[in-house]
């Protein structure tokens, strides 16, 4: 540990936050493997449909900063409670809504909770982990996305099978409870170490000096840009591709749901990988900055291609994606200096996240309709560079 005393091990505590992280995960990505079905449910064209995913990270958008300000006043126990219960009342309004309205007010519920665990996970990491560990922590961590998106594009559809997408958020509700008992037994009862972001020092406290310096740190806005143009670029794909390989290649839902869920499988490898290669080399910049350059090239190509070589695009841009969240964690944390900082940090580095999530899906489906695949599939490469652009420009390790 690199702060304080616990009475559980740092990979214990890791292993829970993973576990709430992924449910987050889960009740994002729940739309995309379904999202015919809700089209059809709602009577809605996919554009309009692109809702679903874009108010989900419109509200982790405007609740970043506050996300960070409620963990530095409420300390980790708190609010991982809080963020976890805004997921299950979320899934569960979404399961028995009958309107597009009662829907979307779900999706912003949940989109609360997944905001508040996207700040507090990487915060607890930063507290229980000294630096020439953390890369291999944030590595691991850093599998929470695709490794609850890929749940969910492989149960997904079997689950709508037996009984429709309801079933979907029924699953989301029950396991966002288990895994809120798991955090209630293992971390909430946890004592916390001194330099628990609910107990700072009067220096770093909350609207101290510490924190207007965060969010006057040049180096952790390009961070935070590049970070947007990543998930604008990977969730838009991750988000459309099932569609148009049932659109485009008269594929199967639940088949299409299973190609996409390779960019996610492999991208979980990746990520603690480039946390090893990160703690190893000493460097946070390579990991941030090639990657998206390279993903540029591959966009254009899934237009054309056939099953086959949509398999193995899929392989490559998963590996690429891999690599870029573990170092935006790591270099989110450390360009602030300070561990006690590291919810405020995230908080910055979640207002560029969740706008990727935001324009992406909605961007994308509004490109599909109203120019086509092939326009949409294209858009995505100068995004990408511009991503990798921001990453040479900050000052990172």
């Amino acid at each position: 540990m690199s702060n304080g005393r616990s009475s559980r091990p740092p990979w214990l505590i890791l292993f829970i936050v993973l576990l709430a992280s992924v449910t987050a995960s889960m009740s994002q990505f729940k739309v995309p493997p379904v999202l015919p079905l809700l089209m059809e449910a709602f009577s809605e064209a996919p554009g309009s449909a692109g809702l679903l995913m874009s108010l989900f990270a419109l509200t982790g958008l405007f609740m970043a900063i506050p996300s960070g300000m409620i963990l530095q006043r409420w300390g980790y126990a708190a609010t991982g409670l809080t963020a976890i219960s805004c997921m299950v009342l979320g899934a569960g309004v979404g399961a028995l809504s009958k309107g597009t309205g009662i829907m979307l007010a779900s999706r912003f519920i949940e989109g609360a909770g997944m905001s508040l665990m996207a700040v507090l996970a990487p915060a607890i990491i930063a507290l229980w982990f000294a630096e020439e560990r953390r890369g291999r922590a944030m590595g691991i961590w850093s599998v929470w996305l695709p490794l609850g998106s890929t749940i969910m594009f492989l149960i997904a559809p079997l689950l709508a099978a037996y009984w429709g997408w309801r079933g979907v958020w029924w699953f989301g509700f029950f396991s966002t409870l288990a895994v809120g008992i798991f955090f209630y037994l293992f971390i909430a009862s946890n004592p916390r170490p001194h330099s628990d972001p609910g107990n700072p020092s009067p220096a770093n406290g909350l609207m101290g000096a510490g924190f207007r310096a965060v969010l006057r740190n040049r180096d952790l806005w390009l961070i935070s840009l590049l970070f947007g143009c990543f998930n604008f670029v990977f969730v838009g794909f991750i988000t459309w591709a099932p569609t148009f390989l049932g659109q485009g290649r008269h594929v199967s839902m639940a088949h299409a749901a299973l190609l996409v869920s390779l960019t996610t499988i492999v991208s979980m490898a990746a990520g603690p990988t480039a946390g090893w290669i990160s703690d190893r080399i000493g460097s946070r910049k390579g990991i941030c900055a090639i990657p998206p350059i390279l993903m540029g090239f591959l966009f254009p190509l899934s237009f054309s291609a056939g099953e086959s070589l949509f398999f193995l695009l899929a392989i490559a841009i998963g590996f690429l994606a891999g690599f870029v969240p573990t170092g935006v964690f790591s270099a989110g944390v450390e360009v602030v200096g300070d561990e006690q900082l590291a919810g405020m940090a995230m908080a910055v580095i979640q207002i560029g996240q969740n706008s990727g999530m935001i324009l992406g899906p909605l961007i994308l489906g509004w490109v599909v309709e109203s120019f086509g695949w092939q326009t949409a599939f294209w858009s995505l490469a100068p995004v990408s560079v511009l991503g990798s652009i921001s990453a040479w420009a900050a000052r990172i390790k």
